[in-house]
């Protein structure tokens, strides 16, 4: 029985530890989540920029510029971790974003260089 008595006025104070280490880890969790939701944010909201800069000019150096900048802006790798659901997010923001500038960019070029994203940088 005594045996049972010491084990006994371990188990809280062992319980009550174990709480506070799991939610300070998840606060810090949280924290992590919460800096990359926001590098997500920011970095679709560039890409929106760069297309409505792009589209809302007719100079095909201008909208070439927006182009690279959305292409080499944060590739996948730097601010999200590659491969992760915040990656996917951000990558297809910038895959719409480049489709965009790309079918403005045939629209209002004089020469025909096609949907490839490189051909234009290349050329201009």
């Amino acid at each position: 029985m005594e045996t049972h008595a010491r084990r006994s006025k371990w188990i809280w104070p062992t319980a009550c530890a174990a709480l506070a280490c799991f939610t300070v880890y998840m606060f810090v969790m949280y924290g992590f989540l919460s800096v990359h939701v926001a590098f997500a944010h920011e970095q679709v909201e560039i890409f929106d920029d760069m297309r409505a800069k792009a589209l809302e000019t007719s100079d095909v150096s201008r909208a070439v510029g927006a182009l690279e900048y959305a292409i080499n802006y944060y590739p996948s790798g730097t601010k999200q971790e590659t491969g992760s659901e915040l990656d996917d997010i951000v990558e297809r923001a910038r895959r719409y974003a480049v489709e965009d500038i790309v079918a403005h960019l045939r629209l209002i070029a004089p020469e025909v260089l096609g949907d490839d994203p490189e051909a234009w940088l290349k050329a201009y």
